[in-house]
């Protein structure tokens, strides 16, 4: 029975080290995929139960089984996962360092902790720190759970390669460097050793989040500078426009004396040809939106125009002023939905049309942005699958349904034969 028992829990010690894998992807991850993680992951864990079973029966598991069976068993669920969740493997491997270093310090301390209380077989031993190790995880759950999203979860909606080249190799190190600076095969038995595990894994920990914060707030003036960008395109369009209008209203005189000088004359066929010279001389230029809020028309601006260029209508009816939301958040939601609504019409052959509009309802903002696509639609679980991402959720709607939550809304999509209505709820 003891066998069992011992053989039981430390299978049930792995499950920390799937869940912690499997937190910061759980956005990215589909019902179908999640089916076949919970079985490969069963099976997983009843092939190790039958592995323990079979030693402890015959004689005992010893020392450096159990440390290694609890650290090694991420190499084949970091496997796993990069097979099944697709397109993050450098995240997964990540995701797998910082792992290991979490589980190597809990185990760290719990054999310390079972060395100080003692035991009279390696059986007890193991028994005795694989309820430490639960009861220490149990207890730092929260914070380690905070810990891993923060980490890895913000850089799987963005373009992050840079990032994840650099970064993904450090925690991997970072383990091993620890691991072998000590006997594989014996209890850690003094506090310097203990220490010595923990300085090395939090200093990992702390880079690695610190790393990840200093690439996020790169992103963020990216964006800001982004957003500058189409600002400085607006007002010069704006520009343009009030110089084209002054240009039109100086000419205006002399185009009336020309059509009068053609009246007089009765040469109507020289009126005719001149006022075609009029249609063509008149150019096709982008309308320019006005919501009230100057970003935002900086936004719906260039998109307009690379609309413009692919023979897209695009109509906007919004008012967007005396918003608490960022403008930087709204650009983004604006952006994301726009440049998903260009790239669907160029693979249309009907009408192309995108129609931006928004109102207010008590402290809510409903923004809608309908377009014309070629009816093709992946989804997964009420997802929309990416074509250009093997068919993983996109990363622009990912991050649109983000900002919707961090703003207490929600957003959908759905199609209606050849239309596509993207709509978007939350606090203004």
């Amino acid at each position: 029975m003891e066998a069992v028992f011992v053989s039981f829990l430390s299978v049930l010690a792995h499950v920390p080290t799937l869940i912690l894998r499997y937190i910061p992807f759980k956005e990215h991850i589909g019902r179908k995929q999640k089916k076949l993680l919970l079985i490969l992951y069963s099976a997983a864990l009843f092939l190790d139960f039958v592995l323990c079973m079979v030693l402890e029966t015959r004689g005992g598991m010893s020392v450096s089984f159990y440390k290694m069976n609890l650290l090694v068993f991420c190499v084949p669920m970091a496997i796993v996962n990069i097979l099944v969740v697709k397109g993050f493997t450098r995240e997964h491997l990540f995701t797998a360092g910082l792992v290991a270093i979490i589980v190597l310090m809990l185990l760290t301390l719990s054999v310390f902790l079972t060395d100080k209380i003692g035991y009279d077989t390696i059986s007890h031993g193991i028994l005795i720190t694989n309820l430490f190790f639960l009861i220490l995880f149990s207890a730092l759950y929260l914070p380690i759970k905070k810990l891993m999203k923060r980490t890895v979860t913000p850089f799987l909606n963005i373009d992050g390669n840079d990032y994840w080249k650099t970064i993904w190799f450090i925690p991997i190190a970072m383990f091993f460097a620890s691991l072998f600076s000590l006997p594989v095969g014996d209890y850690v038995s003094t506090a310097i050793q203990v220490i010595n595990k923990f300085l090395i894994g939090i200093a990992t920990l702390f880079m690695c989040r610190n790393i990840a914060n200093d690439y996020q707030r790169m992103k963020e003036r990216e964006r800001l500078g982004q957003l500058l960008k189409l600002q400085k395109q607006y007002y010069n369009a704006l520009t343009e426009k009030v110089n084209d209008e002054r240009e039109a209203r100086h000419n205006y005189k002399h185009h009336i004396a020309a059509i009068h000088g053609f009246l007089d004359s009765g040469n109507m066929d020289g009126l005719s040809a001149y006022c075609e010279s009029l249609e063509r001389a008149q150019p096709n230029s982008t309308v320019i939106p006005y919501t009230g809020n100057a970003a935002a028309d900086g936004v719906l601006y260039y998109y307009g125009t690379l609309a413009e260029k692919e023979n897209v209508q695009i109509e906007v009816t919004c008012l967007l002023t005396e918003l608490t939301l960022s403008d930087l958040e709204l650009c983004s939601l604006l952006g994301n939905a726009l440049d998903n609504a260009v790239t669907a019409c160029k693979n249309y052959d009907g009408e192309r049309f995108i129609r931006v509009a928004s109102k207010t309802d008590g402290e809510m903002l409903i923004i809608t942005v309908d377009n014309s696509f070629d009816g093709v639609l992946f989804k997964d679980n009420h997802k929309i699958l990416s074509q250009k991402r093997d068919h993983e959720e996109g990363i622009g709607i990912a991050s649109m349904r983000q900002i919707c939550e961090r703003n207490g809304g929600i957003c959908s999509f759905r199609a209606d034969g050849n239309n596509f209505e993207a709509s978007f709820i939350l606090h203004k």
